[in-house]
């Protein structure tokens, strides 16, 4: 399933959460596994660092109820 943007397209960032609590932005190749974000209408994540597919699920209900995105399913 993909989302699909209808009206607005946002810009979602990834944070990697370390056991202190503090944060690092993600960048490519980074492995990890705990996980936040942050959008750029000012929503956040405040799971502490979740599992990746969490969050991601997350952040597709977020696109979808808040900036109106559509779910595209197939290829």
């Amino acid at each position: 399933m993909k989302l699909v943007p209808t009206n607005e397209k946002v810009q979602i960032k990834w944070f990697a959460i370390f056991a202190d609590g503090s944060k690092m932005r993600n960048n490519q190749g980074f492995v990890h596994n705990a996980w936040d974000v942050t959008c750029s209408c000012g929503w956040e994540t405040k799971t502490g660092g979740a599992i990746k597919s969490s969050v991601q699920s997350d952040v597709d209900s977020h696109k979808v109820m808040e900036h109106n995105y559509t779910r595209k399913f197939g290829a």
